[in-house]
């Protein structure tokens, strides 16, 4: 229960018993009070879509984000993005309630509360526990306070334990000093307070910007930090290279520096999966070989023609 009070999730009138006695309603999510389960949810979160559908509340989604690239719910009408959602769309369909996470800009939400519809702002997950606090959170804004709560448990524990499988695969492993680089400009690094540092620490690896917050860290700390491993960006290592005062750091000098798409995250159900194995496969390629990842876990990788061009 504590733990998903610091989401803001009230049991007014129990939220999350262990007994199946604990009511459904109301509940209160992030300030926003439910009586009854909402019909006509539209969801601005790409990251937040498939979790519904594990869920299986897909019949409540009337809505999504434009930017939503999850297969299954491509005929789910887009009503906008988080930045430039449509208030036609959302007065047109009379829409109960409107989820998304700290990206939307609050200049749109008060242009959607304006026209009486509730928005609940679910942070993303920036670890292990705020992963499962923000499925519960889900959970409790579909189906109430006891049966939602526990449905955003059942389904965040699967994905945990995927994560706990491929950390044991690796327990005996050698510990490998890695930075993480986000972003193509190289201006944003995964530091301890992001979903992505908690997941390398999972899979064998020891973030060597597990003290800074923000994505704030820079190439003269990596430098300093020494790291056996970088994952960057595509195009990312070309940039590096042509660093100079990079030379002699041992993840330059031992060729260990890795392409990864980095998007795989913003989904925090399958893609977190995703990048667990795929982080996994880089740093322990002698455990995690391609015969142990399951199938559509890896990235496709580029390999030369006849004439040395590379190909998808």
């Amino acid at each position: 229960m504590a733990a998903v009070m610091l989401l803001g999730i009230l049991p007014l009138s129990g939220c999350g018993g262990d007994g199946d006695s604990t009511p459904n309603y109301p509940v209160e999510v992030s300030g926003v009070k439910f009586v009854a389960a909402p019909s006509k949810v539209v969801c601005f979160s790409s990251t937040y879509i498939g979790i519904i559908y594990a869920m299986g509340f897909e019949k409540q989604l009337i809505g999504r984000t434009k930017n939503c690239s999850y297969s299954q719910a491509e005929d789910v009408k887009a009503f906008g993005t988080a930045d430039s959602p449509s208030i036609d769309l959302i007065k047109g369909n009379h829409v109960d309630v409107v989820v998304t996470d700290e990206t939307m800009p609050q200049n749109e939400i008060d242009k959607i509360q304006a026209e009486n519809v509730p928005v609940v702002v679910i942070p993303k997950a920036t670890g292990r526990a705020s992963l499962a606090d923000m499925y519960s959170a889900l959970g409790c804004v579909f189906q109430g306070g006891n049966k939602g709560y526990h449905a955003g448990r059942k389904v965040v524990n699967q994905v945990l334990a995927q994560l706990d499988d491929i950390s044991r695969l690796v327990e005996h492993e050698e510990i490998w000093n890695t930075c993480i680089i986000v972003s193509s400009d190289m201006n944003e690094f995964a530091t301890g307070d992001t979903l992505i540092s908690s997941v390398l620490e999972c899979t064998g690896g020891f973030n060597v910007a597990k003290d800074s917050s923000d994505g704030e860290y820079s190439l003269p700390d990596l430098m300093r930090s020494d790291p056996d491993v970088i994952i960057c960006p595509v195009g990312v290592e070309q940039k590096l290279r042509a660093k100079s005062s990079l030379v002699g750091v041992p993840a330059m000098d031992n060729f260990r520096v890795y392409n990864m798409d980095m998007a795989v995250f913003d989904d925090q159900y399958e893609g977190v999966v995703k990048g667990a194995w795929r982080m996994a496969y880089i740093l322990h390629p002698e455990v995690i070989t391609e015969d142990v990842v399951p199938e559509g876990m890896l990235e496709a990788t580029a390999e030369q023609d006849e004439d040395g061009v590379f190909v998808d």
